[in-house]
């Protein structure tokens, strides 16, 4: 895997070049077409508060970077479990989550129009 890209934790600047002159809060790293994104507990708990005193161990994220993100989102019950609804994001992408049956978060993202 090689590094793709990083935000920093102190003023969530992008950084492009590893290593990186200041600690991260997100990074991803790529191999062919396959990313894998990596982000800190406390970042990721400032974008979803129900996390925050979650318990650290064998729980994951998926983020999924899909088409139609609108219609996915439509074709969700209302009942849907939402931990947050559609919205665009500073880095560029509109994105939605939700919590699957099995506790797990799903991350759904479209890059921003």
């Amino acid at each position: 895997f090689e590094f793709a890209m990083g935000v920093t934790d102190a003023g969530q600047k992008p950084v492009f070049a590893w290593p990186a002159a200041e600690p991260l809060c997100y990074a991803m790293v790529t191999s062919g077409a396959v990313q894998i994104m990596f982000q800190s507990k406390k970042s990721l708990a400032a974008e979803l508060p129900s996390l925050e005193n979650a318990k650290s161990g064998g729980a994951f994220t998926l983020y999924i970077d899909c088409f139609e993100l609108d219609a996915l989102c439509a074709a969700l019950d209302e009942d849907s479990p939402f931990l947050k609804r559609p919205h665009v994001t500073f880095y560029g992408m509109r994105e939605f989550y939700i919590k699957d049956i099995n506790g797990y978060i799903l991350a759904f993202a479209q890059k921003a129009s």
